[in-house]
């Protein structure tokens, strides 16, 4: 289904081109955001009765949805959130010259439909958000914000790919490792890994000095809902293995990356990194720890806010000079 700018709905809405970057923003952050978001990303500096506007119209052609109301009783929604409705998901197929069935009248049978359609052709609708991890898919949406604005602050550094976790679960990678079990006696283990993201940031000063251009990060965002003591058995021992592992570098060029794991406060951070610490080794070193509350545009890429295990100080991803600081 193809939706050209000039074209009017039968109330008169006109579609336009950022209207089309609001439901790409969407689609590929996993298929939520808050409108908090949607602000600082399309109507920083303005009025949110602007964006409440432009957002109730797509709400209205049904691009859009948001909490009903007996959904706004009994999910956990932290703030306001939206969506993709039928019309916005069908807009994403065809920017991949995918045109789906539009039926006369949509019922939940022909959505239903609609949406096992679009799996079949790569393309993940959302129809509803994870309410039982929302937070954490917002904290994601968050983290992914304060990288975007960050890099728009050093014309040297650009964001090159950001995979979403969608596209990790769509085809989890499977890895092997070994984890010590009672009495230390080893044990091998398989365990699928789906990381948060994983992102690359091109930094184009450092060729001149003979480094990599190129730094790999993957996300793991803790909000706290698991005990301690599992997160170095189901976390870092795979995660290392995963760096290590072929599938890695087929998917993505080469062995090298970081772990930045973001949890919810001090005592939390500290606890994770001595289990980074004894569970890897001498690999602890490719996990990096912080909180939320430090993560901003300002912090993420040049302040020291992150902890990498091992190590007794916090140091910044990216100096200020901006080059790597590993």
């Amino acid at each position: 289904m193809e939706v050209e700018p000039s074209r009017s709905s039968p109330t008169g809405m006109q579609f336009q081109k950022r209207d089309g970057q609001i439901l790409l923003a969407i689609y590929n952050r996993d298929g939520v955001l808050s409108r908090r978001q949607l602000k600082a990303m399309f109507w920083p500096g303005k009025s949110w009765r602007a964006m409440e506007k432009r957002l109730g119209k797509l709400h209205q052609q049904q691009y859009l949805k948001w909490p009903s109301a007996e959904q706004r009783r009994s999910r956990p929604i932290p703030e306001p959130i939206v969506w993709l409705d039928w019309k916005g998901i069908s807009w994403i197929a065809g920017q991949s010259g995918i045109q789906p069935h539009r039926p006369a009248v949509w019922n939940e049978n022909q959505l239903r439909k609609l949406e096992r359609q679009l799996r079949g052709r790569g393309i993940h609708w959302l129809r509803e958000p994870r309410w039982a991890q929302l937070e954490h898919d917002l904290a994601v949406g968050d983290f992914r914000l304060s990288v975007e604005q960050a890099v728009e602050q050093y014309p040297a550094i650009r964001l090159e790919t950001w995979v979403t976790e969608t596209v990790f679960h769509a085809n989890p990678d499977i890895v092997e490792y070994q984890s010590k079990g009672r009495g230390g006696i080893l044990k091998r283990n398989t365990r699928r890994v789906c990381p948060d993201g994983y992102f690359t940031l091109i930094d184009g000063q450092r060729p001149a000095s003979g480094q990599t251009a190129r730094s790999r990060f993957l996300l793991e965002m803790d909000m706290a809902t698991h005990d301690n003591p599992s997160f170095g058995q189901e976390k870092v021992l795979p995660g290392l293995a995963y760096l290590r592992s072929p599938a890695y570098r087929q998917h993505f060029g080469d062995n090298s990356g970081r772990w930045l794991v973001v949890t919810t406060g001090e005592r939390r951070m500290q606890n994770l990194k001595r289990q980074a610490e004894a569970q890897a080794g001498r690999g602890a070193g490719a996990f990096y720890f912080t909180t939320l509350n430090r993560v901003r545009a300002e912090t993420v890429l040049t302040q020291p806010i992150w902890w990498p295990a091992g190590a007794d100080r916090p140091v910044p991803l990216f100096a200020r000079s901006i080059e790597a600081a590993f």
